[in-house]
C-alpha cells in the first residue's frame, strides 16, 4: 500500500517473515522508500509498531525513545476510542 507520511510517499509492507517488530528504509529515492511491520505480532502491537514507524518518517530528527513514547501514547489512545486494522 503506498501512503504518504513526512511530505514522502513510502510503500507500507505487512511482512510475515520479519524478525523485526518493524523497519523503515529512506534511500532517498521515492521508488525506495519501504516501512515494513512485521503480522506476528498482536494486533494491538501491531498498531504501535505501524505508529512507530510512521512517525520515524514523519520525524527523522527525534531519537529512539522519543519516537517509542510518541507511538505508545498514541496507540493506547487509539486503541481504547477503538481504532482497529481493517482486513
Amino acid at each position: 500500500m503506498r501512503v504518504r507520511l513526512g511530505g514522502k510517499y513510502w510503500t507500507l509492507r505487512f511482512s510475515p517473515n520479519l524478525h523485526d517488530y518493524g523497519n523503515m528504509v529512506d534511500p532517498g529515492k521515492a521508488a525506495g522508500r519501504v516501512l515494513r511491520v512485521a503480522t506476528w505480532q498482536s494486533e494491538e502491537e501491531r498498531l504501535d509498531t505501524t505508529l512507530h514507524e510512521a512517525i520515524h518518517c514523519c520525524l527523522p530528527q527525534l531519537d529512539e525513545q522519543a519516537v517509542t513514547d510518541l507511538a505508545n501514547d498514541l496507540s493506547r489512545l487509539l486503541w481504547k476510542l477503538g481504532y482497529r486494522r481493517e482486513q
